[in-house]
């Protein structure tokens, strides 16, 4: 059976080419493939496996590093943010800790009346927004004379951070030696 040269040159080795220069087969000593490098590379599965694999190896360096960095600035934080007593209880066991003193007490309730009640300011609590009416229980600031809802003003005084009056920052109970002004003669 005669072949043409078009059938012969499809069954020709892998080994043999053309050469570029003269237009003749030649043969040389490499395999050349249609894939190039990656010829020897094997089965595409176990590549995958392989990359995959390096994948989730780095993504958990990644988390492990992410969590190391993270506990190492929290601890940091916190060393920063001890409060300079707790050091100096540490270095004197003998010396109490400092208490934080109680909320001033709340001034004197009264009730209500428009007529009766002299206050500082307008006629409403500042904290809750309401208006006065006669006979709700107010009390009303020693030193400043600004007045509030009993209920409010303990709330606020009972944070125990606050312990001044809401509107004019003025200390929630006298100082100690001074005499409460009238509330009517105080500005608001």
């Amino acid at each position: 059976m005669a072949m043409s040269p078009h059938d012969q040159h499809e069954h020709e080795p892998d080994h043999a080419h053309r050469s570029p220069s003269n237009g003749t087969a030649a043969t040389s000593t490499i395999a050349t493939n249609r894939w190039g490098p990656y010829s020897g590379a094997g089965d595409f599965a176990s590549n995958m496996a392989v990359i995959l694999a390096a994948l989730l190896a780095a993504l958990a360096l990644a988390l492990a590093l992410n969590a190391a960095v993270r506990y190492l600035l929290r601890r940091h934080r916190r060393a920063r943010q001890q409060p300079a007593a707790a050091a100096a209880a540490a270095e004197d066991p003998e010396k109490p800790p400092v208490q934080e003193a109680d909320p001033p007490p709340p001034p004197p309730a009264l009730v209500y009346s428009a007529a009766g009640t002299k206050l500082a300011g307008a006629a409403e609590c500042a904290i809750c927004l309401a208006e006065f009416v006669d006979g709700d229980t107010v009390r009303v600031m020693p030193v400043c004379g600004h007045g509030f809802h009993a209920r409010c003003i303990e709330r606020w005084l009972a944070g125990g951070r606050r312990s001044s009056c809401p509107t004019c920052r003025a200390p929630a109970a006298t100082p100690p030696g001074a005499t409460a002004t009238e509330p009517a003669a105080v500005a608001p």
